[in-house]
């Protein structure tokens, strides 16, 4: 059995800059995203505690995947501040009809529960939050057995 830990959503900015710190890749999955301040734990590879996620994707070597709803496109690609055209050049991106999943995934621990990756998810929602081992192996199997996502 996977150990597992609850956390509040303000800490899921806290977990996903560990991910950043320590991952090869990342799976982000929520159906909406939005361009969310990521928090660093005390480092000498960032000068900041505090990166924009579309900066974080771009300054790692960590290879990024967002799984988002088509159906929220208005969101998450066509507002001024829309985080997906942001990145599209540097992260893959999936779009997953009617997905309703939240999600931070790596290889090895992943943050699942009903906060969506955006500033009301993480910030103002009172949301369900757990960390725990991905006891899948990897990112790829984690969402083919879960959620039934081929990456």
């Amino acid at each position: 059995m996977a150990r597992t830990f609850s956390i509040h959503s303000d800490l899921i900015a806290s977990f996903l800059g560990t991910a950043f710190l320590n991952a090869e890749r990342i799976a982000i999955v929520s159906p909406w995203v939005s361009d969310i301040t990521v928090r660093f734990p005390e480092t000498d590879q960032l000068s900041a505690r505090q990166l924009q996620l579309s900066e974080a994707v771009r300054f790692f070597d960590t290879d990024v995947w967002f799984i988002v709803d088509p159906a929220q496109a208005d969101h998450n690609q066509l507002r001024p501040a829309a985080l997906l055209p942001r990145v599209s050049d540097v992260a893959r991106i999936k779009e997953v009809e009617n997905l309703h999943a939240k999600a931070i995934v790596t290889d090895q621990v992943l943050y699942q529960g009903s906060a969506n990756i955006t500033y009301r998810g993480l910030n103002i929602n009172v949301e369900l939050c757990d960390i725990r081992e991905n006891e899948c192996g990897s990112i790829s199997a984690f969402l083919e057995d879960r959620l039934q996502i081929d990456l």
